[in-house]
């Protein structure tokens, strides 16, 4: 009979333990009292948002953990994530949850706050960048992109210095430094 070795040392875990005092209790409230958060606090983790997710399994968090991440208080965790910006915004999540949690809805609330505290991964700066001092996002400079769709060269009647000015006054402008 072989003698099995003795273990030393703390047991092996699968996720990084939580520092608690890195914690932020106000955190759930805070998104629970914006008006999309008002079911947060009945997500019990089924994972029925991830499971319905078509790109959860490239996020290191999936939707489902986002959301216990925002019950237990992981501000500095939440609104650092790369997932909550690559979002698809495709509601499926939200749909099938069987609480009514707006999980998509909830994203876009902690886009916001991270905006606010100037969390911005720095490709969504340049596309806001982008439509500030453009008026759009994209721009045909080729003739014949146009050409070869049977149109014009230059857009008739395209003016985007309205859009800009508007933009410019907006949190976006603000956070791009186009009010300036």
């Amino acid at each position: 009979m072989a003698e099995t070795e003795e273990k030393t040392g703390p047991p092996v875990t699968l996720i990084d333990p939580i520092d608690m005092s890195q914690l932020d209790p106000k955190f759930r409230e805070e998104i629970s009292s914006m008006p999309n958060g008002e079911e947060l606090s009945a997500c019990f983790a089924c994972s029925t948002c991830t499971a319905a997710c078509p790109i959860a399994n490239q996020w290191n968090f999936k939707p489902h953990q986002l959301i216990r991440m925002m019950l237990l208080g992981m501000r500095a965790e939440v609104l650092s994530s790369k997932e909550i910006w690559e979002c698809l915004t495709c509601f499926e999540c939200q749909e099938r949850c069987p609480q009514k949690v707006r999980v998509t809805d909830i994203f876009f609330d902690c886009k916001n706050l991270a905006a606010e505290e100037g969390i911005v991964p720095e490709n969504i700066l340049a596309l806001a960048r982008s439509l500030i001092e453009k008026g759009q996002l994209y721009e045909v400079i080729n003739d014949w992109e146009r050409e070869d769709l049977n149109l014009e060269p230059e857009v008739p009647g395209l003016s985007t210095e309205e859009l800009k000015s508007i933009l410019k006054g907006t949190r976006t402008g603000k956070l791009v430094g186009g009010d300036e």
